[in-house]
């Protein structure tokens, strides 16, 4: 006989309302296959007047989160509004046992450690599929279907928003400010795009990935940061002349007894996986010892494949009530072997270096030797004809790897030259 599980929805936004929707349209499905159902027994949500775009039970709305998590007939609490009181919320039902979904990645970046702690302490759950990745399975595929593996290497386009302003930037439709006003005004991208720009949201989705591939107990703001607001339209056309694609990563490799975790703008191979993620899609790709190369990759946001993610921890959290199963949760709680997120001042990365120099002798010479001193090698250089407006021009170096630290030294050391009229530019290289 299927069970009918007693569901507190938190959020009826985009998310929520898809979740709403998908109860709806296949609960016949899931009790067919999984032997499972849900009721909504209650939903918190900001305007109770608010009208919405899909149907429901209007006596189930409250203004009061907390008061769908004391409710005695909500078992399932599913969390998905992203605001500041959601983890206590979240708190108040785990402590209750009640079972919680949610896609809350800034949460779980900032408090996982406690929550999972806090889940297992009281017998519940925490699902949190969506939180990474959208309607792609990285999560579970991580927990679950590549348990047996050790993780060597995860590189991942995180975050859509980027990745439609960087594909379209490569495709020459405009300049950053101008592809992001049109990112804007299709939807792709928050009217304060600061967390998607800046590379934040990737690296919150990457500290929870690096917790389960590496059991790595870093935060989002652990994770070395740098966003694409710097990437002009001419570093789009170098990286093409080299044969590279500029992409938002998210990387993380297993180096030694740490973790070497950021984010950040790469230039990859014309020809790689990555390079051919247009667009608002998404993509990982993970390295496992017993595997190889997995590759995940799906739209990593929008109201449906979100709400499918968050649909299949309700089933999976279900089923495991109705087998009467212990909680999952335990492989999320970290002990004393917690891997350590390494700084990126040791990393050894290839770089590139625009800079903008004064067209005389001895110029080249000069920037050679700064990076000799660090012991940097140069693998090619572009340098373009003058710019009749002036007495300049434009100087590309890529260089063969090196360490970061070094790397920045000569880059302080390249902007003190007389004959270096703008800063450097830097970003790094990935051969993936």
């Amino acid at each position: 006989m299927a069970k009918t599980i007693g569901i507190g929805l938190i959020g009826l936004g985009t998310v929520g309302s898809g979740v709403v929707q998908l109860l709806r349209n296949a609960p016949s499905a899931m009790r067919r296959r999984k032997n499972v159902g849900f009721e909504l027994r209650g939903i918190a949500v900001r305007d109770v007047g608010r009208q919405r775009s899909v149907d429901f039970d209007h006596s189930l709305l409250t203004a009061d989160g907390m008061a769908v998590v004391d409710d005695p007939g909500v078992e399932m609490v599913v969390e998905l509004t992203g605001a500041s009181p959601a983890v206590e919320w979240v708190r108040a039902a785990l402590k209750k046992g009640k079972d919680v979904v949610t896609a809350n990645k800034a949460m779980l970046a900032d408090y996982g450690e406690e929550l999972y702690e806090l889940a297992l302490e009281n017998g519940a759950d925490l699902m949190f599929e969506a939180s990474v990745a959208g309607g792609i399975p990285i999560i579970r595929s991580l927990r679950n279907g590549l348990v047996a593996n050790r993780v060597e290497s995860l590189y991942g386009i995180l975050n859509g928003t980027t990745n439609y302003i960087l594909t379209q930037m490569t495709r020459g439709a405009g300049d950053y400010a101008d592809i992001l006003e049109l990112a804007q005004e299709k939807g792709f991208a928050e009217p304060d795009p600061t967390m998607d720009v800046s590379g934040m949201d990737a690296a919150q989705k990457l500290s929870i990935l690096c917790r389960i591939a590496f059991h790595s107990g870093s935060t989002g703001s652990q994770i070395f940061c740098e966003g694409i607001e710097k990437i002009e339209r001419r570093d789009i056309e170098y990286a093409g002349e080299l044969g590279y694609v500029i992409k938002l990563l998210a990387i993380a490799k297993k180096r030694g007894d740490r973790v070497e975790a950021r984010v950040h703008p790469a230039m990859v191979p014309a020809d790689s996986l990555l390079a051919n993620i247009h667009d608002e899609f998404n993509a990982i790709e993970v390295v496992g010892s017993a595997v190889g190369e997995q590759v995940f990759y799906g739209r990593g946001a929008g109201q449906m494949p979100t709400a499918s993610a968050v649909v299949s921890d309700m089933v999976y959290l279900a089923e495991r009530k109705m087998a009467g199963a212990g909680p999952a949760i335990g492989d999320m709680v970290l002990g004393s072997d917690a891997v350590s997120i390494g700084d990126i001042a040791e990393s050894e990365i290839r770089y590139f270096l625009r800079m903008q120099v004064l067209d005389r002798p001895g110029v080249m010479e000069q920037i050679a030797h700064v990076l000799a001193v660090e012991g940097i090698s140069i693998a090619s250089v572009i340098q373009k004809e003058r710019d009749l407006q002036g007495g300049s021009v434009p100087l590309v170096i890529d260089t063969h790897e090196a360490r970061e630290q070094g790397m920045q030294r000569a880059v302080r050391a390249i902007n003190d030259l007389e004959v270096v009229e703008d800063e450097v530019h830097l970003i790094r290289m990935e051969e993936l």
